[in-house]
């Protein structure tokens, strides 16, 4: 290959780095990352199994209550008197029935870890009822849940959790004391006749106790139809569309695994006896810190190891080509201001007789730069000016026809508006020392323009002018947005009945500006949209004067491609155009946008 001996140079040593950072890399990501990710994830997936574990001898511990009180004969006895004999007895037989229950109750529950729970008797036809403890009871809420009745009847346990209501519903946070989480059986004897139910419950903390983890992960419980029993307040709308994803995403017969949602890392596990499963939920940066700071690492080490091979061999390349390297540095450095060659090798004239060459033809390329430059420039002003000083004849037609109407009729105050609005609008048109003003004035001007054809058009023409404070000082080329509400009164209201309302909107920040020029009229066909697109993306759009065609009218003079473009020129690029429908279905609107 016919290449230069400092290209091959270069080729040999970047080949060697590229092997280096691939093997080194490889080998980071087989044996160390690889072994580091899959010990992250059994830990914090053992972790997982661990707190399910513990949350269902929570949940054994209290249906343990409920079992031993549904096999206490005592209370069945009483159940089944309830049952035969539904009427009220006299207040000593309730008090003495009730007694009865508490020391049942009493007992069951003396000896657990459970001294506070609350415990709740009904009938089956709901004619008796006994409170045990605090009056919170979840009975009829569970019961109005899916195929809750239907487990009970199946001698099913019943868990359900009164965690608040929904964030999204606009409900304030629960308090923990406030929530609780019940366990219903229904009662049956060994003849399985059924008697009634049973229901106890148990506030938050014992679980805040098992499921507390660290500051860094938390634990989410969900039942098999997808309610959320833990934590105790309502987790976001976001949460459960991740835990949502994953449900979707894994195996039926998955009872252990991880998925990722979002920016957040889920590890699960199902219980077998519950079928609650439990999710402990990390952000993904924080799962991967450890792997992140060994890669973190392992590129400032080889970076630094890279840099030294790179600064050595950058010394002895420099001993063989240094001079064409300081030619090649010398013309690397030319710029439009400076297009000269600074190199002083003496050593070697050769090279000194290219510079001279070169200094030679950059002399001649930047006298015929210049001479480009100032042609093209006057070019544009004087585009730019005669555009400027046009003015619709149609307009003016209009303007005068509809001053003399009202001097005709008598009104000469509003002879001296329209003659006073006129002349504003020409002093400003025509004047050529400004080409940037603040867009309060174009805005006055507009207003004036406006106001001038709702005198020719009288009711059929509303307009609404809102521009904030912050916008008034924002600098813009002059005649830069009355073009477009020109275009609406010119073809918007074409075959449209009246009405005819056009809106001005402007407002800045530091971020921006943004300005909007709203109609109801017909608004712009798609073909029309998506030619105007087509042109705006063409590489060597300019301004011509020729091209406006009668489908762009404007009193500069400037349709909307040639008033995007000098937009565009006078903001370097840096400015946004957009047409769009608006939502009512009727009319367009026309957006102007700049990003600091």
């Amino acid at each position: 290959m016919n290449l230069k001996f400092s290209t091959k140079l270069y080729a040999v040593f970047l080949a060697i780095i590229l092997f280096a950072v691939a093997s080194f890399s490889l080998f980071i990501r087989v044996h160390i990352f690889k072994r580091m990710e899959e010990d992250t994830v059994y830990n914090n997936l053992q972790l997982c199994i661990k707190v399910s574990e513990n949350v269902d001898t929570y949940i054994e511990k209290l249906d343990d209550i409920a079992k031993k009180l549904i096999s206490d004969p005592r209370l069945l006895k009483i159940m089944r008197e309830v049952k035969n004999n539904p009427e009220m007895q006299s207040d000593y037989g309730e008090l003495k029935r009730e007694r009865e229950i508490s020391t049942v109750v009493s007992n069951a529950i003396t000896l657990t870890s459970f001294p506070h729970v609350n415990v709740y008797l009904y009938s089956k036809d709901g004619s008796y009822a006994y409170v045990y403890n605090q009056d919170r009871s979840n009975f009829k809420e569970a019961l109005a849940i899916g195929d809750n009745y239907g487990k009970l009847e199946k001698k099913r346990l019943v868990i359900y959790a009164d965690n608040g209501k929904d964030l999204e519903d606009g409900g304030d946070m629960p308090d923990e004391k406030d929530c609780s989480i019940s366990f219903i059986r229904a009662i049956f004897d060994v003849s399985a006749n059924q008697y009634g139910y049973i229901e106890v419950q148990s506030d938050y903390k014992k679980l805040d106790e098992i499921c507390n983890i660290n500051h860094i992960g938390s634990v989410i419980l969900m039942n098999e139809r997808g309610d959320i029993v833990y934590p105790f307040y309502p987790v976001s709308g976001e949460v459960k569309e991740e835990l949502e994803l994953g449900k979707n995403g894994k195996r039926p017969d998955e009872e252990r695994g991880f998925f990722t949602a979002g920016k957040q890392m889920y590890f699960y596990a199902v219980s077998d006896n519950s079928g609650i499963t439990t999710y402990i939920r990390y952000p993904e940066d924080t799962v991967q810190s450890q792997m992140k700071l060994l890669q973190h690492t392992t590129v400032i080490f080889f970076i630094c190891v890279t840099a030294a091979a790179i600064l050595m061999f950058i010394i002895f390349s420099g001993m063989l080509v240094k001079p064409l390297k300081e030619l090649r540095n010398s013309v690397l450095e030319i710029t439009y201001e400076n297009m000269g060659i600074s190199f002083h090798n003496s050593y070697h004239n050769e090279i000194v007789e290219l510079k001279d060459a070169f200094q030679k033809i950059l002399d001649d390329l930047k006298k015929s730069a210049l001479r480009e430059i100032e042609s093209n420039k006057a070019e544009a002003q004087a585009r730019l000016a005669a555009l400027q000083a046009q003015i619709s004849p149609h307009f003016i037609h209009n303007v005068l026809y509809s001053i003399s109407i009202a001097a005709k009729e008598g009104r000469p105050s509003d002879v001296q508006a329209m003659c006073k609005q006129l002349s504003d609008m020409l002093r400003y048109t025509v004047n050529s020392n400004a080409h940037m003003v603040e867009l309060k004035e174009e805005i006055k001007c507009i207003a004036n323009y406006l106001a001038l054809q709702k005198q020719y058009y009288e009711d059929f023409l509303q307009y609404d002018i809102r521009i904030e404070e912050a916008a008034e000082s924002i600098t813009v080329p002059r005649l830069s947005v009355l073009p477009f509400v020109e275009n609406a009164i010119g073809h918007a209201f074409e075959g449209k009945k009246p009405p005819y309302r056009i809106e001005v909107w402007a407002k800045g920040s530091e971020e921006g500006w943004t300005i909007e020029i709203r109609d109801n009229g017909k608004g712009f066909s798609k073909d029309k949209i998506k030619e105007i697109e087509e042109r705006l993306a063409e590489d060597d759009l300019a301004l011509d004067m020729e091209a406006r065609g009668e489908e762009e009218p404007g009193m500069g003079g400037m349709g909307i491609l040639n008033t995007v473009l000098r937009l565009r020129i006078f903001f370097q690029g840096r400015f946004d155009f957009e047409i769009r429908e608006n939502a009512s279905g009727e009319g367009s609107t026309v957006c102007l946008r700049r990003e600091e």
